[in-house]
């Protein structure tokens, strides 16, 4: 199963790691939800713009939820690493906030300007990561790392950066890539650095064992049979590991329209495994 990419040709895995094959309704699906991002962003009181680093890309959005002792949700944008922005992605804001969660949205560079590096964005995430654990000072409070698409498989690296961190409670990712070998031998190294340590280093799959959090995957039925490879790949190394993991398929949503589930709770698939998940470990 998790070598059966090997056999593909070049514009097999083209076809495979590029969205618009799959995903007709991409540009509709997203410009709903950017607009729904930029009107939760310009509602919400709470919100404050944090810088972590010292370029001008290096803020993060944070929505509190106005508890004491707030579970962190830490959300990772996609965009395939070279779009995307964090008010784009508040559109899951109002409900998460309700729920008692502070939600965390950072932006970070995207890969083009930065030579194709995509070591240069995990550091920046980590950066941020660490911009947030500094904020909650000494205190046990939770945060939960999520992601989605290419900000999932950057969730999936802060995850393994972070591997000891107390307050680190879980991973939610959905629609990733966790293995960088296939995504290396697509049209994508057009625009990413591909190195032989990139690939070692920024592929989780390969740091399963390194996992003590649980990890909450989610993947389209509808996505490209890599994208579902990636995603059972994954979970079969975790599990093969021992790390408390589960896999949600959503039937009959590809890549974009099980991202849009996550605006709203109870209906969305989404924001269910990613509420129920959390709910579970608080419980435990």
């Amino acid at each position: 199963m998790t070598q059966g990419w090997r056999a593909l040709t070049r514009e097999q895995l083209d076809w495979a790691y590029d969205q618009r094959f799959h995903a007709p309704n991409m540009q509709e699906v997203m410009a709903r939800l950017t607009a729904a991002g930029h009107q939760a962003q310009a509602v919400f009181k709470q919100r404050q713009r944090i810088a972590y680093g010292t370029e001008p890309i290096e803020m993060l959005d944070w929505y509190s939820c106005q508890k004491e002792g707030a579970p962190v949700l830490f959300f990772v944008h996609g965009g395939a690493w070279r779009s995307g922005e964090a008010k784009d992605v508040a559109f899951g804001v109002q409900w998460l906030t309700e729920a008692g969660f502070d939600v965390v949205i950072p932006d970070f560079s995207v890969v083009q300007d930065v030579g194709g590096d995509l070591q240069v964005l995990v550091n920046q995430l980590c950066a941020a990561f660490e911009r947030v654990l500094k904020a909650l000072h000494a205190s046990q409070s939770e945060v939960h790392l999520c992601g989605h698409s290419s900000g999932a498989h950057l969730a999936a690296c802060l995850a393994v950066r972070f591997a000891s961190c107390d307050n680190l409670r879980s991973l939610t990712a959905c629609s990733g890539m966790y293995d960088l070998e296939p995504v290396s031998l697509s049209s994508r190294n057009l625009y990413v650095k591909f190195t032989q340590e990139v690939i070692e280093n920024l592929s989780p799959i390969r740091y399963a064992h390194q996992f003590r959090i649980p990890v909450n995957l989610l993947v389209g039925s509808l996505e490209s049979p890599e994208f579902i490879r990636q995603a059972q790949a994954f979970h079969a190394q975790l599990d093969q590991h021992q790390a408390f993991t589960r896999l949600t398929v959503g039937e009959g949503l590809n890549h974009f329209e099980i991202l849009e589930t996550l605006q709203t709770y109870p209906q969305g698939l989404f924001a269910q495994c990613l509420h129920s998940f959390v709910k579970q470990l608080r419980a435990a």
